[in-house]
């Protein structure tokens, strides 16, 4: 038996010294750990690189691990080397159609060169990699990431794993829904027996992108904004960046089951949720409407009627009505929610909600009604964040030695990549 107080106390000493010292604490505490272990039982031989890209946000760690070592904004910061200029001030994410495929591998190249060598501390020439890619990823960015990871980096081996089956491997299941709630967009993927039903996929438009402009909206029409020191409001447009709607999405945000009433009750009890920000003429405070925070959600569930965009709740009713009738009942029972959307609280309970409302509209679907559940067990708690549960599955599927599509280094023509949607 290893001793398992020792290293941890070293582990907690190092990663105190050296976050002084200006080293991530990731890297700290992957450090200290002793070569080859593994929280699922692989060894350093075994060892790969799990990478999870997606249309906002990448994370990056080791195979084996419970949690990734890096997470940070896809594309977040862009240099002045050759044509990286041609991108300067841009945020985070990439409309991969308003740019050409040597501008698409130069940005790959910068983020996960960036990946390996200061987050991961890691050659890249002797490890093999996973990348855990979602179910509406342009397959150019597959062939981009591919291009970088074979050519660029000399990676020996490339394993792509699809998201959904190994979101649905944190929850010891290898069927059921997954409904994967990204920025740029939602996407509910049926898989039956580890296998993508790719011919089944749902999708709609409803995503974080969406939202971030809808809270922007929402907050500009009835947030208020004073000064310290001032005894009048001003316009909030000058206040509004993008840093603090996406901290309004990320911290204030939830999904609560409540009537119109209650929101009225609590408004009257607590009407402004109150942030100081910082602005280039000084500080100040920002007022947002309480109701704001918790029903704010149900632009994602529902849709935007004023531009024609379905909700995650239509797009989960068309793929219930494309999959396989025997196949119904399994899969509704098993419904993982996934994406950084599903991380705001209570957000998964409330879908669930919301299709349980849907399916009990009409008798045909009243007792498949009876059936629609969460993926995980109700006594299981949250164990694992939802943004996390593709490369968690993926962690876990190299360290179980599961495989998925391969492309080695030497058989990659630098275009060709299998497409799981087809073949896998």
């Amino acid at each position: 038996m290893t001793d398992t107080y020792s290293p941890s106390r070293s582990s907690s000493f190092l990663s105190s010294r050296l976050s002084v010292l200006g080293t991530p604490l990731s890297t700290a505490r992957r450090s200290t750990t002793s070569v080859g272990s593994s929280l699922y039982g692989a060894g350093s031989g075994e060892e790969k690189i799990v990478l999870d890209i997606g249309t906002h946000t990448v994370r990056a760690g080791f195979s084996g691990d419970s949690q990734p070592l890096y997470q940070g904004a896809l594309f977040g910061s862009y240099s002045k080397r050759g044509q990286m200029g041609l991108l300067e001030g841009a945020t985070t994410g990439i409309d991969v159609t308003s740019v050409d495929d040597a501008t698409l591998d130069v940005l790959v190249l910068e983020q996960l060169r960036q990946v390996f060598s200061e987050h991961l501390l890691a050659d890249a020439r002797a490890r093999k990699v996973a990348v855990c890619e979602g179910a509406l990823l342009p397959v150019r960015v597959k062939r981009a990431v591919a291009r970088v990871l074979l050519g660029n980096l000399r990676v020996p081996l490339v394993t792509f794993y699809p998201s959904a089956v190994t979101a649905l491997m944190t929850s010891g299941k290898a069927c059921g829904l997954v409904v994967d709630c990204g920025h740029r967009g939602a996407a509910v993927v049926p898989v039956f027996d580890g296998r993508v039903m790719s011919a089944c996929i749902a999708s709609s438009p409803m995503g974080g992108a969406v939202l971030a402009g809808y809270i922007q909206g929402l907050v500009r029409r009835h947030g208020r904004f004073r000064r310290f020191g001032s005894d009048s409001d001003e316009c909030v447009d000058g206040v509004l960046t993008l840093p603090i709607v996406e901290f309004i999405m990320r911290k204030l945000l939830f999904a609560a089951p409540q009537t119109l009433e209650d929101v009225a009750r609590a408004e009257d009890e607590w009407p402004w949720v109150r942030l100081a920000v910082d602005t280039p003429n000084g500080r100040g405070e920002l007022r947002v409407p309480q109701w704001l925070r918790c029903r704010t959600y149900e632009l994602l569930l529902e849709g935007d009627s004023g531009r024609d965009y379905a909700g995650i709740i239509s797009a989960l009713m068309e793929c219930i009505i494309r999959v396989p009738v025997d196949l119904r009942r399994v899969l509704v029972a098993r419904v993982a929610v996934v994406g950084g959307v599903a991380d705001m609280p209570g957000f998964s309970k409330q879908l669930i909600y919301e299709l349980n409302m849907r399916l009990q509209r009409e008798e045909r679907w009243l007792a498949l009604a009876k059936c629609v559940s969460l993926a995980e067990e109700p006594t299981a708690g949250a164990v694992f964040r939802p943004s996390d549960r593709p490369w968690i599955g993926a962690s876990l599927a190299v360290a179980a030695k599961i495989g998925g599509v391969d492309v080695r280094r030497d058989d990659f023509d630098g275009y060709n990549v299998p497409d799981w949607t087809s073949s896998y």
